[in-house]
């Protein structure tokens, strides 16, 4: 029983050495029984998880929470409840989703649970939906799409909209989350939507590529 104890432990160590030193972030991951990846270190694990502040001192529920206006006046807290690996030009406090914590929240329902309702509440903020089961969701434009349309998809001249970029940050967390299958309904969903005649020329190679992550 000794050998076997040693067998597992060695065993388990090596499993999680690799996927400690693994940075891609691709296939779901595959534990041992019984082991559990550790906490990164820093606010935003806890923050995702809805169990601590942002470094304004905002939980996710209490962003989940705002009205509409409320998004659109705010512009420091799209980083922390859809975060990448990229440093925010507009917000050079937020987090990073570092490859620790990428795995980490590949791996936990909490959070992916969670990642589920601010996509839900995102996507109603931009005149959005998401329908269907796992394997046949797709987004589509909700019933008050066009009263979003003023904040959200019209272009400021040739800046395009500032909702734009927080689409492509959308986008990319989506994919380094593991959430492949709603990234790509809401691409479809902004490619039909500017085959309709909708003015979003501008952002689409963007879109298109943060959906490649």
């Amino acid at each position: 029983m000794g050998i076997c104890r040693s067998k597992n432990a060695q065993s388990a160590k090596t499993g999680l050495a690799e996927m400690t030193a693994s940075s891609d972030g691709g296939a779901p991951l595959s534990l041992e029984p019984g082991e559990e990846l550790p906490m990164p270190r820093g606010p935003l694990v806890p923050f995702l998880r809805g169990e601590g502040p942002d470094d304004s001192g905002r939980t996710l529920e209490e962003i989940l929470s705002w009205n509409d206006n409320m998004m659109e006046r705010v512009h420091n807290y799209v980083q922390w409840i859809f975060p990448t690996d990229e440093q925010s030009k507009f917000n050079y406090g937020a987090p990073l989703m570092t490859p620790e914590v990428q795995r980490f929240c590949r791996q936990d329902p909490v959070i992916l649970a969670n990642f589920d309702k601010t996509l839900t509440r995102f996507l109603a903020f931009l005149g959005l939906e998401m329908h269907g089961e796992p394997g046949k969701l797709r987004v589509s434009r909700a019933a008050f799409f066009d009263s979003r349309v003023p904040d959200c998809w019209v272009s400021m001249g040739g800046m395009g909209n500032h909702n734009w970029l927080r689409i492509s940050r959308v986008l990319h967390c989506l994919g380094m989350i593991g959430k492949k299958e709603q990234q790509q309904a809401l691409l479809a969903c902004l490619e039909e939507m500017h085959k309709g005649g909708l003015q979003v020329r501008s952002a689409l190679p963007h879109w298109r590529e943060r959906a490649k992550v």
